[in-house]
Formats: structure tokens, sequence, C-alpha cells
């Protein structure tokens, strides 16, 4: 297979372009191959419609200790083929191990599954959206300390939340650190970095202290325009929101993830 610009399409490429592990040049190449390439373009998107509801499916059995889950396959047929069983089978695993502990996505990067109801992290949805919705029209104060002050934005940050961090890189996803701000978030304080792309387009990310016991999985909520992924991993909640559509905004948040698990 060949696109266009006369680089080899391969099989890894497509798989690697429905998990989002392409850099923007080659996804933009693949991309162009498939609109050239109908029947395919569909298969590929069969591949990307069953990816996903594997994944709300286990999201919603996702809970208790860890357990190792095996992973599909990376071939795929066009059709469903042998998802159902696959999914079964992984269903099974949740069942009789008591829950699930990590589910792989991404390059190398797992995402905790110890899944609680929403309800439980509601109320990091509502601050996060709130947040958002507070300060992305800012255009004269949208932040308290600005990019140019980086290191004393994330140290002092980082001490009033009882968590030392380095804020993310997210150049590659084409955002730029804005700045940041102190936030009182459940009568705790929290932290708030706002990211902005050439497009003016807004991100910010949100860091609050963890009130529960349990951690969270990953969550998508959508209100009043905003989208949001949150989770919540040990003392800290996590939750990233933006007017961008879900797969940009998903992105965003899996670097966000992968950022703050190595520190």
């Amino acid at each position: 297979m060949t696109s266009e610009a006369g680089n080899r399409v391969s099989e890894d490429d497509l798989h690697a372009f429905v998990d989002r592990q392409l850099d923007a040049r080659r996804a933009a190449q693949v991309r162009a191959y498939l609109e050239a390439n109908g029947d395919l373009a569909e298969e590929v998107e069969n591949w990307r419609a069953n990816d996903a509801e594997l994944s709300d499916l286990l999201a919603a059995y996702a809970y208790g200790e860890a357990l190792e889950i095996p992973r599909p396959a990376r071939r795929r047929s066009a059709g469903l083929g042998g998802w159902p069983a696959m999914a079964a089978a992984l269903l099974v695993a949740f069942g009789l191990g008591g829950g699930a502990g990590y589910l792989a996505r991404g390059a190398g990067m797992a995402m905790p599954a110890n899944q609680v109801e929403n309800a439980e992290s509601a109320w990091l949805e509502v601050a996060a959206r709130d947040v958002f919705l507070t300060y992305v029209r800012e255009v004269r104060h949208p932040v308290e300390v600005d990019a140019s002050e980086r290191d004393h934005l994330v140290n002092w940050l980082g001490n009033r939340i009882e968590k030392p961090f380095t804020a993310p890189s997210l150049a590659d996803l084409g955002f730029e650190l804005v700045g940041g701000r102190l936030l009182p978030i459940g009568g705790k304080p929290g932290a708030m970095l706002m990211y902005e792309n050439a497009q003016g387009d807004r991100a910010t990310i949100l860091m609050a202290r963890n009130t529960g016991a349990r951690d969270t999985a990953f969550q998508f909520s959508a209100d009043s325009g905003v989208n949001t992924f949150r989770w919540i991993n040990g003392p800290l909640a996590y939750a990233i929101s933006g007017f961008l559509d879900r797969g940009s905004l998903e992105d965003i948040s899996r670097e966000v993830y992968a950022h703050f698990e190595t520190i």
C-alpha cells in the first residue's frame, strides 16, 4: 500500500493511526491514503468503532485489584469477527479475577481502571467545567502567573497542593503553556494550568486534592459545550477541559496522564 506522496502505508501504520500514535505529518499521509481508498477506510473505521465499543464495555466492569488482562491481537477484520468472543473472555477475566487493575492504551501507557461510579467523581467534572468556563475567554488575565515564570509557577502551585510537579509539554500537539493559577477546590488548594494553540483554542488542566478513598478510571463527560476527561490517582484528582473535540482532548489527556505518571 502506497500513499500519494509515495510513502508506503503498512498495516502497522493503519493500526497506529486508529490508536492515535502517529505524528501529525504521518497521520495526514495515512488519512489522505484512506480518503483515496474507500473500502479500506470503511474497514479502518470498523476497527475504530470496535475498539471504542470494547473500551466502553470493559469500563463498566473494571474495578477492584490489579489483574493482568490479555491484550487483543493487533490484526483486525472488517467485521466484528472474533471481537465478541474476545470481549467475553475479558469480561470473564474481570469477573473471576475480582476486577481490573490496568487497561493498556496508547504507546506503552497504562490507564488506571479501578472503575467506580461516576457519581464519586462528579464533583471533579463540575469543578473542571466551571474553572474552564470562568477563565477560557479572559483576554488580559486568563492566568495568575504566566508561562514566562514557569519554574516559579509550578513550584508555588506544587507546594500549595502538596504535590511537586512540572508542567507537561504539549508542543507535539500544538499547544503551549499560557500559565496557571491557584484555586479553591472543595475547600482545599487546587491548581490550574492553561494551554493554548496557534488557533487560539485553549485547554485547562485542573489538579485538586482527592478526598475519596478510591481511584477512578479515565472518564469522559460533556456539558455546556465543554468536553472533559478526568481521573483520580491516589491523593490527586486530574481533569482536562476544553471546547476541543473528543479525539483532540483525549490526545492531550493521555499526554498529561503519561507526564504525571513519571513524577
